[in-house]
């Protein structure tokens, strides 16, 4: 996800479009102030401004395609180079691929403004496929993702469900069993992660959610968004709750490390870009080697003044993930990789 700016006061800020270009000197702090806006830094270095509250929705996905959405399949043998398949080539995908129907499958899902080659990608492929011998199953919806936020936030339970029905095919026509499914998603792919489980009726194993996204969601609302009814188990990673991330709890077990809103490392982080991303870097390190070692608790404060040294241990991340007892779980990492501090 780009450097995306989302804070708390309310003002009034004069932009005719629902999506502005600006330069660095033409932002202000009652712009960045506004939660009305969402402002991110491109590759230009340009800031693009969005009005939330804008009424155009003329881009909102409904009905998901095969223009829409692919999927890159990488396997040990094919580690580094994915093969691109479309829904077209589903009942071929042994043969062009080497997708393998008795191995298990983990399922990525990127965020808003990513493709395939996203760096959220990149990292949990490789680490997964490093030491385990399973399919890797790349979703680019970078079609939709790239759109406005507004038009991407109001399509995640079109694309959810597209995937969900790809996914049931596996099942159905090639006795790819949903149980040895494994979902995980970043940002807004979190969301669609849940929404690839609804579509499935629960019936995926896990579904791991990497700081899933806070605007436009509502906490009454689940039906477009990840909760615990998605999945037989549902594994959830905070790491800028309130600010990109969504801060309520949307899984069995909840993870909090560092609190959960900010990571150490990521500097005064004013566009939560780096504690938001830090959600799939933790991830991705705990596929390598699993040191995030967690308490049970309820409070971050209490975690951190030891009060729930004698509670429930549990490690955050990993895969297969181990299912724990319900709940709230916190920890501390180091400022940089390795992040895990055993």
């Amino acid at each position: 996800m780009k450097l995306l700016l989302i804070f708390c006061a309310v003002i009034s800020v004069g932009l005719t479009k629902s999506v502005t270009l600006l330069k660095p000197s033409e932002l202000t702090i009652d712009l960045l102030n506004n939660p009305r806006y969402l402002v991110w830094e491109t590759k230009e270095g340009l800031f693009e401004v969005e009005d939330l509250e804008s009424p155009d929705d003329s881009n909102v996905t409904l009905f998901a395609t095969e223009d829409d959405i692919s999927f890159y399949v990488f396997t040990p043998q094919n580690p580094d180079k994915g093969v691109q398949i479309r829904e077209r080539d589903l009942h071929n995908i042994v043969a062009l691929t080497g997708f393998d129907i008795n191995r298990p499958t983990l399922v990525v899902i990127h965020g808003w403004k990513n493709d395939y080659e996203a760096a959220v990608n990149d990292r949990i492929k490789t680490a997964a496929l490093k030491t385990r011998n399973i399919n890797v199953l790349v979703v680019d919806w970078s079609p939709i993702a790239n759109r406005n936020y507004i038009s991407a936030q109001r399509s995640v339970l079109a694309v959810g469900n597209y995937i969900g029905d790809i996914l049931l095919r596996l099942d159905d026509e090639l006795n790819h069993k949903i149980k040895h499914i494994t979902v995980v998603g970043h940002s807004l792919g979190a969301h669609i992660s849940g929404n690839v489980g609804a579509r499935t009726k629960g019936l995926i194993e896990t579904i791991i959610g990497l700081d899933p996204a806070g605007p436009l969601f509502t906490s009454r609302n689940t039906d477009n968004r990840l909760d615990p009814t998605d999945g037989k188990f549902v594994h959830v990673i905070h790491t800028n709750d309130g600010t990109l991330g969504f801060g309520i709890n949307m899984g069995h077990a909840d993870y909090y490390p560092n609190g959960g809103s900010s990571q150490p490392g990521c500097g005064i982080d004013l566009t939560g870009a780096c504690s938001h991303s830090r959600a799939y870097e933790y991830f991705a390190e705990s596929l390598k080697s699993n040191n995030f070692v967690t308490k049970k608790c309820d409070t971050y404060r209490n975690y951190d003044r030891n009060r729930c040294d004698n509670n429930v241990s549990s490690y955050m991340g990993g895969y297969p993930i181990k299912e724990t007892e319900e709940g709230e779980y916190y920890l501390k990492t180091s400022n940089a990789s390795p992040f895990a501090r055993g």
